[in-house]
């Protein structure tokens, strides 16, 4: 396990992004990332040492979620890995600037993934993963099929923590492929992620938790989320 890297700086987010908080998260530095729509998106950075594994997280719907649904010990969890981690603000949430209807419906929300990936990306990190939470998958699905398209940066793994129907707006779950994908639900919400068994090219995971919650309120609700999460990414992000 690399050894936790941490980075007490603060970074500054153009205006158009609007004043942002210092992190939450500790040693975390807040970053801008601009989309190719030219749309600010505020995020925590944790970076990992040169060339380490990087880690992607999407919160659930703007703009009443941010990136604050992302527990801060789950967080540096990720980090204690050796990973580098981009907890971003969704377009229209917290300190990003954009339209939170976009960042689920339409083509722009895969946007807001491409300039986290190509960020971890420049910065020498790889592979890189995305976790998206309730309708963090749309833009992550949406992202993942384009990026195979368009020969973009491509995750080696992605987790759906409770996708649903919203999560295919824009593209089908047929179109993922063979990509490894974890599905986290509650037993509650798990028709969805059940449908999805069928098509399951034999890298995907599903962990089922009887009296579990929504997106990122799982981790409260079943604490042995975080650990089963950091479990099926130690697979595909082993170098």
């Amino acid at each position: 396990m690399w050894v936790m890297w941490w980075l007490a700086c603060a970074g500054s987010l153009d205006d158009d992004a609007g004043s942002p908080v210092a992190s939450t998260l500790p040693g975390a530095e807040v970053v801008t990332l601009t989309t190719s729509d030219g749309v600010a998106l505020a995020a925590d950075y944790l970076r990992g040492p040169a060339g380490a594994p990087g880690v992607c997280l999407f919160h659930m719907i703007p703009p009443s979620n941010d990136r604050t649904n992302w527990p801060a010990d789950f967080v540096a969890s990720l980090h204690g890995e050796g990973w580098a981690v981009l907890v971003v603000d969704r377009r229209g949430a917290g300190d990003s600037a954009g339209v939170a209807t976009e960042a689920y419906e339409g083509p722009n929300g895969k946007l807001d993934v491409d300039a986290c990936m190509a960020r971890l990306a420049a910065d020498g990190a790889g592979p890189l993963a995305i976790l998206g939470a309730s309708n963090g998958t749309t833009a992550m699905l949406d992202y993942t099929v384009w990026a195979k398209a368009e020969g973009l940066v491509e995750p080696v793994a992605v987790g759906f923590l409770t996708g649903g129907s919203y999560t295919e707006n824009q593209n089908r779950m047929d179109a993922l492929g063979a990509v490894p994908a974890v599905f986290t639900f509650s037993t509650e919400e798990a028709a969805w992620s059940d449908a999805q068994r069928a098509r399951d090219p034999g890298s995907w995971v599903f962990h089922e938790y009887p009296g579990g919650a929504h997106g990122t309120r799982m981790f409260a609700a079943a604490p042995e989320v975080a650990d089963d999460l950091i479990a099926f990414l130690q697979g595909p992000l082993a170098r």
